[in-house]
């Protein structure tokens, strides 16, 4: 997800179509093992062809959008603590971004997460937790390239909790199959230098489902492969309003890397309520960039940003904490204002 226009400097995007809603499906399906490499490529060990079952498309689903957060405002009243710098306050994400470099690109980020539980302040309250490049916006980037895992609140009954991917904003948030609070997963953005294409991987270590979905520029399609079985090409075209994957009026800069919590937006431009989460931490928080540096997010050399996040209005809603274990885990936490 990316972050949204709750009040002035962020900025927007069109918003898209999501694929329909899945039904449950059975665990102990033959999956791909996916290996996650700390700041390398993405390491498919084998696959088993599995069959998922019959899906269909609820009418409580909701879409969701998700948008580049600004980087240009800064908490003045922080005081600075180890590895956590003043935060910039946004109002749509809370967690670290990275910037390379003059002149570097980002190619890989990834992480781990043990999938925390929310509850519904309101019916429609929704949080993302993701893993992406690109985002953290700059003059002409507005674009995000993202994995990770949903929960989202729908009328009365329990939340929904998903694995997704978006590639914004040519499409929106894309679900592919159920999670459980308590699940290990695993998220990966992987950018290919030689084909001009993003390999979004998303990985239920607990379940055994596992799902990656390659979006190449130069064909404008994707083809995503879930538990071993793989659907595509599709063309972006075919399937969205906003046709063009990384156009040239919105190139992907490859300028960032995130690890974020997020509540995202919906077709009129506003944002859903935040989720009220438990504390979730983000950890084997790693990334690489094109002149060959690799590593946490203290690595010498990327700028790293700590974000909390708080309406327009200054009511904290969530915080990032410092970070942990040689910059490679911290953790963010649902403010009550």
């Amino acid at each position: 997800g990316q972050a949204r226009s709750r009040g002035a400097g962020v900025l927007g995007g069109l918003r898209r179509g999501t694929v329909p809603r899945r039904t449950r499906w059975g665990r102990g399906l033959s999956v791909a093992t996916v290996g996650f490499v700390a700041a390398g490529a993405l390491v498919v060990v084998g696959a088993t062809p599995a069959v998922a079952r019959k899906t269909s498309s609820p009418s409580h689903h909701q879409r969701a959008f998700t948008q580049p957060a600004e980087n240009t405002t800064v908490n003045s009243v922080c005081q600075p603590k180890p590895n956590k710098p003043c935060p910039h306050t946004n109002n749509v994400w809370s967690g670290y971004v990275l910037s390379p470099e003059s002149g570097h690109q980002f190619t890989t980020v990834s992480a781990s997460w043990v999938q925390t539980a929310v509850t519904c302040p309101k019916s429609n309250a929704w949080a993302l937790f993701w893993t992406g490049i690109d985002g953290w916006s700059q003059i002409g980037n507005a674009t995000v390239e993202q994995g990770g895992s949903s929960a989202q609140c729908t009328g009365t009954g329990p939340p929904d909790y998903e694995a997704w991917w978006e590639m914004y904003p040519t499409n929106d948030v894309q679900t592919v199959f159920p999670i459980s609070v308590g699940d290990h997963i695993n998220a990966q953005v992987v950018f290919s230098l030689v084909d001009d294409s993003y390999t979004v991987t998303v990985s239920d270590v607990t379940s055994g489902h596992s799902f990656f979905v390659v979006c190449s520029v130069p064909d404008n399609s994707y083809t995503i492969t879930v538990d071993g079985v793989t659907t595509g090409p599709t063309s972006f075209a075919a399937t969205t309003s906003s046709a063009v994957l990384c156009p040239v009026s919105s190139p992907c800069m490859n300028s960032s890397a995130e690890w974020v919590v997020e509540a995202p937006g919906g077709n009129n431009g506003s944002l859903y309520p935040l989720a009220h989460f438990r504390p979730l931490v983000f950890k084997s928080a790693f990334a690489a960039d094109n002149a060959g540096d690799s590593g946490p997010i203290t690595t010498n050399g990327w700028l790293f940003s700590a974000i909390d996040l708080a309406t327009v209005s200054g009511i904290e809603e969530a915080n990032v904490m410092p970070l942990m274990k040689q910059g490679t885990s911290f953790r963010v936490v649902w403010s009550r204002g």
